[in-house]
């Protein structure tokens, strides 16, 4: 079963001669239970997919669908089904992991618990330590702990491991791969050809803007 499916998609900022085409055409499928990786250098349109492809923002041709139907003009049938990691996050700085993390359920149906979710991100003995001192790594963890409480079915993941310590890195690749396994559909972005690796059962490779390479790890590399 197809639970992405993007076909022509352009996502083009500004009018006229100014126009910047961040993405070019774009056509992909992904299936249930598969994790999708995007791969490319800053600027090759792989965030620019995701936000069109989440509903974040309206494509500026072509069309994409999630579990059949369109994630913005759907988007209260489609968004309960979705967890996402944005790049950065933005969770305010005086609250304590924990009540993050809380404040974050309080907007999902039926979230998980949340002591449950901080372990599973290596969190636990950081729950009543403010946003604003928690390292970068701990900061993008907590980010995903948010992607993931809502027991998502599609999960995106936008540069899960920038700024992780190995050890942290191979934690969250443990998590994902778990996840996957669990029969959630992942799409996540990365610079790194290891992780792509290491995760992805198939991926795509941009370059400003259009895919120019994909198809199954052994095929890429």
């Amino acid at each position: 079963m197809t639970i992405i499916e993007v076909s022509g998609m352009t996502r083009r900022y500004g009018s006229g001669k100014n126009a910047f085409e961040a993405v070019k055409a774009l056509d992909l499928k992904v299936a249930e239970g598969e994790l999708f990786g995007l791969l490319g250098t800053n600027g090759a349109g792989k965030t620019s997919t995701l936000e069109v492809i989440q509903g974040l923002s309206r494509p500026s041709e072509g069309t994409v669908r999630i579990l059949g139907m369109d994630p913005v003009s759907d988007r209260r049938k489609v968004r309960p089904s979705l967890g996402i990691m944005l790049q950065k996050g933005g969770l305010p700085q005086d609250l304590t992991t924990a009540e993050s993390l809380r404040m974050w359920a309080g907007t999902c149906s039926n979230p998980l618990p949340t002591d449950e979710v901080l372990g599973r991100v290596d969190l636990a003995d950081r729950a009543d330590t403010r946003v604003k001192f928690l390292s970068g790594g701990e900061q993008r963890r907590l980010d995903l702990a948010c992607a993931i409480i809502s027991r998502p079915r599609v999960l995106f993941l936008d540069e899960p491991t920038t700024g992780l310590d190995p050890e942290s890195r191979r934690n969250t690749w443990h998590l994902i791969q778990e996840l996957k396994n669990s029969g959630v559909t992942i799409m996540l972005t990365t610079h790194y050809l290891d992780e792509a690796e290491s995760l992805c059962d198939r991926l795509a490779i941009m370059h400003r803007g259009a895919v120019v390479r994909s198809g199954t790890v052994d095929e890429v590399v």
